[in-house]
Order: structure tokens, then sequence, then C-alpha cells
């Protein structure tokens, strides 16, 4: 049985569902399609430790639009249950791990109650319990596993095969509240380490020699993410095209600043940049307002701020982040703004062929022969897509380097336990 969700086509999905002896949850996406990316490790979570309750399956929509005319669906993210013959359960747009649990419970699919490490909301222990020994060790086998060329950057923490996330390769384990337990690290910790992607035996013996036995590392996350949208990784309030959303950043840095400075904040003040954030997100659901939707997400998912061992809320910020990063080399490399949501038309381009088909539904030939009209049409795009896409590593290390940069040094200064 897969612990990851299985990729399904069009064309696929109906055997899948023939042979299937559980209910079936399939995630329709889109690589461009920011809640999309967001539910991504929620989806891949639930894979791994509901496999015995039910059938986790993702379909590419943009590779295989037919789907989307199919089931009548308009809108992405959209979740499909199926359960026997009847029409499939739907549910629109993301959820968050708990919101996905009560949607399929609701639907008579309990997948809740799933063996887990015991949560704890903050840390009442010190890096690494305060031992040396577990400080060295622990270096020594991630800055092994660096040397052998086994980590790798992904959207969460993962281990497969001996390879895998910074974080992970630590613990040899890809659930975040082991690596909490086991390091005694707090979760946020771990998910920034993997966004800022150790990847070599030096960039790994730099991390350790700042990171510590006997450190209290619960404000570095806060820290890291006021450094981060304060335009330490990119002029971001130069990018973003509402000032309305500018100035609910700028309010964000101002509380943010006072909690860590240690002047009381209120806690209506954060839950108010929250409330706002999510309704300027509403706004943001266009292809060519992507790097507004992941502000707008970020701000909602830290006001109020996290506590450092909710590892779902902490996920999601790391991967808001890649995925603004990703827009920010896009713009260094000379990227419109039309540029950047080309991805997006081109998906409702394909699903307005669709619709406009006398069936309502392309076959493989015709889906083929529009990708070959799309192509011919927008060569200049396509070739500029395909050298980005091969210059992103390049890209990429001077923006991992500043982040791991700035992350060690929050971690060399944090006070002991």
């Amino acid at each position: 049985m897969l612990n990851k969700p299985n990729e399904l086509t069009d064309a696929s999905l109906d055997s899948f569902l023939a042979d299937a002896k559980l209910p079936v949850l399939v995630d329709l996406w889109a690589p461009w399609c920011v809640p999309c990316r967001t539910m991504s490790p929620i989806i891949d979570k639930l894979a791994k430790n509901s496999a015995s309750k039910l059938l986790v399956a993702k379909i590419d929509v943009e590779k295989y639009p037919a789907v989307m005319a199919r089931f009548g669906v308009r809108g992405i993210p959209t979740l499909l249950l199926f359960k026997g013959e009847a029409q499939p359960e739907r549910q629109v747009g993301a959820l968050s791990q708990g919101q996905l649990n009560a949607w399929l419970a609701g639907h008579q699919v309990d997948v809740s109650a799933q063996p887990t490490v015991a949560h704890t909301e903050a840390l009442a222990w010190a890096s690494f319990y305060g031992d040396e020994g577990l400080h060295d060790f622990i270096a020594q086998r991630a800055i092994g596993h660096a040397a052998a060329g086994d980590i790798s950057v992904g959207l969460g923490s993962f281990w497969i095969d001996g390879k895998g996330s910074t974080s992970a390769s630590m613990v040899h384990q890809a659930d975040s509240q082991i690596f909490e337990r086991i390091t005694g690290l707090p979760i946020a910790v771990g998910r920034l380490l993997d966004i800022c992607g150790y990847l070599t035996a030096e960039q790994m013996a730099a991390l350790f020699a700042a990171l510590r036995a006997g450190k209290d590392y619960r404000l570095v996350p806060l820290r890291f993410m006021h450094w981060w949208l304060s335009e330490g990784s990119a002029p971001w309030a130069s990018y973003l095209r509402d000032p309305q959303l500018v100035q609910l950043l700028a309010r964000w840095q101002a509380l943010c600043a006072d909690r860590l400075a240690g002047r009381e904040t209120a806690p209506s003040a954060w839950e108010e940049v929250g409330e706002q954030a999510a309704l300027l997100l509403q706004g943001y659901q266009r292809p060519d307002r992507q790097l507004e939707q992941l502000f707008a997400t970020l701000l909602q998912l830290l006001s109020p701020v996290p506590v450092t061992s909710e590892g779902d809320k902490w996920s999601h910020i790391a991967i808001n982040i890649h995925w603004a990063q990703f827009q920010h080399l896009e713009i260094l490399s000379g990227w419109s703004d039309e540029d950047r949501a080309t991805p997006g038309k081109r998906m409702g381009w394909f699903n307005e062929k669709e619709r406009q088909s006398p069936e309502g539904k392309l076959s493989q030939d015709e889906i083929a022969a529009l990708r070959a009209e799309w192509a011919a049409e927008n060569a200049e795009f396509l070739a500029k897509e395909n050298a980005f896409h091969q210059s992103i590593p390049q890209l990429f290390l001077p923006v991992k380097v500043r982040m791991q940069q700035e992350l060690n040094r929050l971690l060399a200064e944090a006070p002991e336990f």
C-alpha cells in the first residue's frame, strides 16, 4: 500500500475506482494553484496515515483537464470523495488538517484516530535536552548524509530509502513530532531547516556550529519570519501590487517587533490582522495575483503567531515561503506580471476549450492537438519557461545561502534555556 497519494490520469481514474476496496479521495490540483500547493503536505500526510481507511489520489488538471468537465468542477483545489457507485461528494477550496478530517468524518470516513506522538503546545526542555553527546551524535549523522548527497529540498519533511530533507536526516523520520521528541528542537525550527535546504557537508557543519545543546529556540521561528517578511530576503513590498496588503504587512511587522522586544501586544490586534488577511485573500483568487495570495496566506497563518509545536501551520508557512521565493526568482529572471500569470491562464484556456467541446469532454487526441496549438501560439513563453526551470537550482542557491546565514545567526544568538 502506498504511503503517498496515487498519481492518476483522467484515463486511469475509472479503473482505480473500480479496483478500490475503500473510499477514495481524489485531489484535483494544478502546479500554479497556490491553495493547492498549500494543501499538498496535508494530502500527503493523509495518504500516509490513513491507508487502512481511505485511498488517496491526485490528478493534475493542467495535464488532464478532461476530468474538470466530467465532474463539473470550476475551481481548484477540489476534493472528490468516492464511496461505491454514488456520485462523489466534493469540497472546493483549501482546508486545514482538522477541517479535512471533520469533512471526511461528516461523510462517514473517520481518519482522525491515528497513532501519534504526544503533542505539546510549548517545549518544556532545552535543545537536545541539554545533552552535548546527543547533539554531536545527530550532527555527525546529518553531516554524513549531507556528504553522501542524501539531502534535498522538498515542500516538507520527507525520508525515503535513506534520503530526505534536512530535519528528517537528523532522526531518520519524516514525522515532525518525532523530530521534536528526539532532538528537543521545536517543530517550527525543523520546518525552517527544511526550507533553507542545508544540502552540503559544509552547510550542515555550519548549522550544527550554531545549533547547540541547552538553548531555548522558541522565538527563533518568529525572529526569522520578521526578518524574512521585512525584506531580509527580497524587496517584497515593491513586488506587492495592493497597497492594502502592503499596509497590513507593515502592521504585522510592527506587532512582531513589539512582541520580540518584550512589549505586550493585544490578542485582538493579531486577530484583526488575520481577519483582514483572510478578506484580502478572497480577492486574490486569480492567476495574476499569486504573490499576493502567498503573502495574504502567510499573514493569516501568522496572526496570531502559532506556537512552535503547531506542525501543520509551520509546514504551510514554509511552503508559502518556498513559492514566494519562486515568484521572486521569476521576477529576477525578467518575468513580467503577464508571464507569471500565464501558467494559470493556460489552464483556463484548456478548461474553456473543454466547455466548448460538443460532449463537454476532450479526447486524448484533442488534448494533444490543443497542447500543440497553445505551444505554437506561445513559443516565446515556453522557451522562457523551460530555460527558467533549467536554471532554478542555480538561481535558488544564493537565496538559500542567505536564508541559512540568517537562521544560523538567530540560532547562535538564542539564549540558554
